[in-house]
């Protein structure tokens, strides 16, 4: 496959990998039950922003950037793919690295509810797939951000009909300030 034909896939999969990164860190990575004698049994659960908060927002970041790889220059695609890797391995390593941040997360959860009496933490803590689901739509967004870094610098730009028009100096000379006041009180533009 030609560089030129992995642009189109490589943009719509870096968007698709950051917005199911962001799904996944919203949705319940574990649940319990919290029982207790003479109360009501709560449920409990858990989403991946509540274990990492940050997860979160680097999903976005990865979204980011798939809308910026468009309109970016040839550089810029360059560092923007490199970004994209940088924030995809660090979203992974706190995912898979930083377990003990989704116990302590199911721990508060627990302490929190109306269940709870100060002894009656939940024996069995079940994890969903919503984790695998957001580790694996990070690693596909640092695979997506390396063929950016390799490939962006040769991918077609929006071209100069998307550029700004020119500025172009003033022929006029400039009002003084009695004439800029004067033209104002009239209802005229001065600066025409």
């Amino acid at each position: 496959m030609s560089a030129h034909r992995l642009y189109a896939p490589v943009v719509l999969g870096t968007l698709a990998a950051g917005g199911l990164a962001f799904a996944g860190t919203g949705r319940t990575w574990a649940h319990s039950s919290v029982i207790a004698d003479g109360l009501s049994t709560q449920k409990v659960s858990v989403t991946g922003a509540d274990a990492h908060p940050l997860a979160s927002a680097l999903a976005l970041v990865v979204i980011a950037s798939a809308l910026a790889i468009p309109a970016a220059s040839n550089r810029v695609r360059q560092a923007v793919g490199i970004l994209t890797v940088v924030v995809s391995l660090v979203a992974i390593w706190m995912i898979v690295l930083g377990g003990d941040a989704l116990n302590e997360a199911m721990t508060s959860a627990v302490k929190a509810s109306p269940a709870f009496t100060g002894s009656n933490l939940p024996d069995d803590v079940h994890q969903t797939a919503w984790r695998l689901v957001a580790i694996a739509a990070f690693v596909l967004a640092a695979g997506l951000g390396m063929l950016t870094a390799r490939f962006g610098r040769t991918w077609p730009t929006m071209g100069a009909r998307y550029d700004p028009p020119p500025v172009r100096p003033s022929s006029r000379v400039a009002h003084e300030d009695a004439d800029m006041w004067k033209a104002l009180d009239e209802g005229r533009d001065p600066t025409q």
